[in-house]
C-alpha cells in the first residue's frame, strides 16, 4: 500500500516530526508534573524550624530541600567574608543577578546565603545585610556542574551554585544546603519566589506540540489520500 502513496517523502519526512512532536509534548508534560511536585513540596515546608548553623554540619539531622529555617545565631557572631553575584537572574522581565554571600561564625563554621534579586549597575548596601537580628529562609541543594560555562577563579561572578568550586575557591567547608532567604533581604535587594520558576507554562506547551502533532498527522493523511472528507 505504501508503494502507492503519491507523497511518499511527505509520509516518512512527516511521520518523523510528528514523532518528536509527541516526544516534545510527553517532556513539557513531564516537566509539568516534575515541577507540581516541587511546589507542593515548598508549599508542604511552611513551618519555621529553629535551627543552628552546627546542626546543618551535623549528618544525623537530616535535613530536607525547601524546609524552612531560621538561625539561632547571634548576629554579632557573624561576619561577612565574601560576595559574589549570580549571573544572567531575570526579576520580573528585568535583568539581573542574586546576591551570594558566605558568612562566618565565630566558631569558624561556614553558610552561603542567597539574598535575592538586584539589578543591573545597582550598588547593594552591605551595612543593610547586618541588620537583620536573624537569617530567614529555605533549605536549597546546590547547583550541579552540567554543560555550560565554568566559573572563573578570583572573579566576582558565578554562572552556579557550585558547593565544590565554592570551598575550593574560598578555602571552606560548607554544609549540606545553602539558604534562600525569604524575609528581611537587605536594602535594594528583591527576595526570591521560590515557586516561581518552577511556574511555568509547560502544560500549554504539552497540548500546544500535541495539537502540531495532531494537525500535521491529518496533512500528511490528507495529501496521500489515506483520510478523505466526507461532504
Amino acid at each position: 500500500m505504501l508503494k502507492k502513496l503519491p507523497h511518499k517523502n511527505l509520509f516518512y519526512f512527516g511521520f518523523i516530526v510528528v514523532f518528536i512532536f509527541i516526544g516534545l509534548s510527553y517532556w513539557q508534560l513531564m516537566r509539568h508534573q516534575e515541577d507540581q511536585l516541587i511546589i507542593e513540596s515548598i508549599d508542604s515546608k511552611d513551618n519555621i524550624n529553629q535551627i543552628s548553623l552546627s546542626q546543618l554540619y551535623d549528618e544525623k539531622n537530616k535535613f530536607e530541600e525547601f524546609s524552612k529555617i531560621q538561625l539561632t545565631e547571634n548576629i554579632k557572631d557573624i561576619d561577612l567574608v565574601r560576595t559574589w553575584y549570580l549571573r544572567s537572574r531575570v526579576h520580573n522581565g528585568e535583568n539581573g543577578y542574586h546576591l551570594i554571600n558566605l558568612y562566618r561564625t565565630n566558631l569558624e563554621e561556614y553558610l552561603l546565603i542567597n539574598n535575592g534579586w538586584v539589578p543591573l549597575n545597582e550598588k547593594v548596601d552591605m551595612t543593610s545585610l547586618y541588620k537583620n537580628s536573624f537569617f530567614k529562609g529555605r533549605l536549597l541543594n546546590y547547583d550541579i556542574q552540567g554543560v555550560g560555562q565554568d566559573d572563573i577563579p578570583d572573579s566576582e561572578y558565578l554562572f552556579r551554585i557550585d558547593k565544590s568550586f565554592i570551598e575550593s575557591e574560598a578555602g571552606v567547608v560548607l554544609p549540606e544546603f545553602y539558604i534562600v532567604l525569604i524575609d528581611d533581604c537587605g536594602s535594594g535587594v528583591e527576595c526570591i519566589n521560590l515557586e516561581e520558576p518552577y511556574d511555568a507554562p509547560h502544560l500549554s506547551y504539552a497540548f500546544q506540540w500535541a495539537f502540531f502533532a495532531l494537525c500535521l498527522t491529518i496533512v500528511v493523511l490528507r495529501r496521500n489520500n489515506l483520510i478523505t472528507w466526507k461532504k
